[in-house]
């Protein structure tokens, strides 16, 4: 059986995002042994990084977004769905598989059969149901399920609120698969950062509730030594709401923020954290905390959707989400009480035996393959 994997979600804007790392661990995971099996579907912007990061896997380059499509939105969004049902069923496979849920023409119906990834339903639960943004993504989101064979869920809280929205009787199509969480053997290496620090890994959107952490850092900047390590792309959240917070509580000199940096050296400074602090309030299945406690660091977490799942309640945890007090109860503790490393271990173990890459593929594949 050969197998398109739709990968067109990647763009160099969005390689480092938590879908696009989805994408390419699966890669990662049958590039040595099942090359031959697949065709990977791409933009062509990245078609070089591509061909540099998979120099054997055969790839087809299509451009929806081309300037040659014209027309207003509408006619725009039909000649790209016309475009993508063509470049999918001259593919020459048989199966179709979507790693993501985000390619709105993605949706129609092909000859091939079709597997779909949903990793969170927020684009449902941040709109109101009277708004006309929500039911055109309910309408994507139907056509989507509707035409696919198989609906896989990265949680059972994800699952559970796609059956929210939806027939139950589409169930029948349902499956969990968990993530893989996959920390390479990298040599450690001096980050740069020469103090003590807690760290915050994940994007400057309001959802992930990094003001909460601002406060928190706030309230007990005079009992601790450390800095707070913030790494996330700059948005205008960050410029336009927490920049000025970080100024109005006078800890600019106490804040580090990064962004688009490597693999291994997100590792290393998860290696070097006194505590990881994750504040976030909705999360499909939150890779950070459990990427962090895999390399043995404390972790605060909240227990927001699908986080007391996907932690399996291992982590140190905090409610409400939005009390900074509670936060900074519970991080003081911590930092006067680090858990043993023993217990770290431990935490550390039962995630890489939970989030396998091999266990996830070979459920995917047996399901893609179904």
């Amino acid at each position: 059986m050969k197998i398109l994997i739709d990968a067109t979600y990647i763009t160099k804007e969005t390689w480092y995002k938590s879908i696009s790392v989805y994408i390419f661990r699966f890669l990662d995971s049958v590039y040595n042994t099942r090359k031959k099996d697949f065709i990977l579907l791409i933009l062509p912007e990245i078609k070089d990084e591509i061909n540099k990061k998979y120099p054997e896997l055969e790839i087809i380059v299509y451009n929806p977004y081309s300037k040659k499509i014209k027309g207003n939105r509408f006619i725009k969004f039909i000649k790209r769905c016309k475009l993508y049902k063509y470049t999918v069923e001259k593919s020459g496979c048989d199966s179709l598989f979507l790693p993501n849920d985000l390619i709105m023409f993605s949706a129609i119906a092909t000859r091939l059969r079709k597997t779909v990834v949903i990793h969170d339903m927020k684009s449902f639960n941040e709109k109101s149901i009277l708004s006309f943004s929500y039911w055109i993504f309910w309408i994507y989101y139907w056509l989507l399920i509707k035409n696919a064979n198989h609906v896989v869920a990265i949680s059972n809280y994800t699952k559970t609120d796609i059956l929210r929205f939806f027939p139950k009787r589409w169930e029948k199509k349902m499956d969990v698969v968990y993530n893989s969480v996959v920390i390479p053997e990298v040599k450690l290496k001096d980050t740069g950062i020469n103090c003590n620090y807690i760290l915050y890994v994940n994007a400057l959107l309001p959802y992930k509730n990094i003001k909460t952490l601002i406060k928190c850092f706030a309230l007990i900047k005079d009992q601790i030594n450390q800095k707070l390590v913030i790494v996330g792309k700059k948005t205008e959240y960050w410029r336009n709401e927490i920049l000025p917070l970080i100024i109005k509580e006078g800890i600019e000199d106490r804040i580090i923020q990064l962004q688009d940096i490597s693999e291994e050296y997100l590792i290393n400074l998860y290696r070097g954290a006194d505590l990881f602090v994750t504040t976030s309030l909705k999360e499909g299945f939150g890779y950070t905390p459990i990427e962090a406690a895999m390399c043995g660091c404390p972790v605060v977490s909240t227990k927001c959707e699908a986080l007391g799942d996907t932690t399996r309640n291992l982590l140190f945890y905090y409610r409400p989400p939005l009390d900074e007090y509670a936060l900074a109860e519970q991080v003081m503790f911590l930092l006067k009480n680090p858990p043993s490393k023993k217990r770290l271990q431990l935490i550390s173990e039962e995630y890489k035996r939970v989030y396998s890459e091999y266990k996830q593929i070979k459920c995917l594949l047996k399901i893609i393959q179904s």
